[in-house]
């Protein structure tokens, strides 16, 4: 039984040649999105789908769902190096929707195209038992076939971040378990936002590896390690957080930190010089290095004591 996302991709690589044989020049399934050469020109392929009781419960506002659906798609183009253009979305819908949830939906995604680019260009509308939204995206590079990617990472480099970490996960725990309803953790949860400027800087500064955190910190920067095979050491103690997440998670914090998904914020990785150069122009942490490439390992150190993580990052197939 396919257990996770990784075995998934690896199944689909095994079995079909529609997947294996792409032209040379394109760049397939297994990173945050898929990279297609027409006539010169490069365009991002992405999509991304919320599932209720999966991404979002029967609480949430629709305004919000709609909003993270394109939040999320704009956010994968952003981690390739590009800005979105457009958005073709499939929607499932039952009986317990109301005519509202659906201008709600709708008013999220069409404000999230305004404030940070891309347009709504048709879709598709089912039945479904849960209420699921699908959206496909299509962007393009800032620099014609400059790409950030997740296999490029090289022994020497620098691990850095934007933004602070964490805020998501806190969010989601306080709308579920204390009723908070308005601070910067619930509006993290509620309202991210992609990283598409600061992509652009990390892509004009000769940035070439590159991820977005939607899975989480750990399981993120574990994608870099074996899509380029090689060994991540990150210093807890660099990463930026907003401290009151330790008083809120108390002994659990750094795990909650580490697994926090749905940031949005992006992974840079390059060589010093460059990762310099970027920082004087985004917010951005350098927390760890490349250490090694004789196989792919990850591992996490606060005062030189190695973190052992006690919360898994998301999982989605529901675990």
């Amino acid at each position: 039984m396919i257990k996770n996302e990784e075995q998934f991709i690896s199944f689909l690589k095994s079995n079909y040649d529609s997947i294996n044989k792409i032209p040379k020049n394109w760049l397939g399934i297994g990173d945050d999105a898929a990279i297609i050469d027409i006539d010169s020109q490069s365009l991002i392929f992405c999509a991304d789908a919320l599932v209720e009781d999966v991404h979002f419960r029967k609480y949430t506002e629709f305004f919000n769902i709609g909003w993270k659906s394109i939040v999320s798609n704009q956010s994968d183009i952003a981690a390739m190096g590009g800005y979105p253009l457009a958005f073709t979305i499939t929607l499932g819908v039952n009986e317990t929707i109301k005519e509202q949830q659906l201008i709600d939906l709708y008013n999220g995604m069409d404000s999230a195209c305004k404030e940070f680019g891309g347009y709504l260009v048709g879709g598709d509308i089912v039945k479904s038992k849960n209420i699921f939204i699908s959206i496909s995206a299509i962007g393009k590079n800032f620099i014609n076939k400059k790409i950030m990617r997740r296999d490029t990472a090289k022994i020497g480099d620098i691990i850095a971040v934007t933004g602070e970490i964490g805020n998501s996960i806190t969010g989601l725990d306080m709308l579920e378990n204390n009723n908070i309803i308005s601070n910067k953790q619930t509006k993290k949860f509620l309202n991210p936002v992609p990283k598409i400027n600061e992509s652009k800087y990390a892509v004009e500064s000769g940035i070439v590896c590159a991820m977005d955190i939607s899975d989480g910190l750990e399981k993120d920067l574990k994608r870099i390690c074996e899509s380029s095979n090689v060994k991540i050491e990150i210093d807890f103690e660099k990463i930026k957080y907003d401290k009151s997440i330790e008083e809120y998670f108390n002994s659990d914090y750094e795990s909650k930190i580490l697994t926090s998904g749905e940031e949005y914020e992006l992974i840079l990785v390059g060589p010093i010089s460059k990762i310099n150069v970027l920082k004087e122009k985004i917010d951005l942490s350098i927390i760890g290095k490349v250490t090694g490439n004789k196989k792919p390992e990850i591992y996490f150190y606060k005062n030189n004591k190695q973190i052992n993580l006690t919360s898994e990052s998301f999982d989605h197939f529901g675990k």
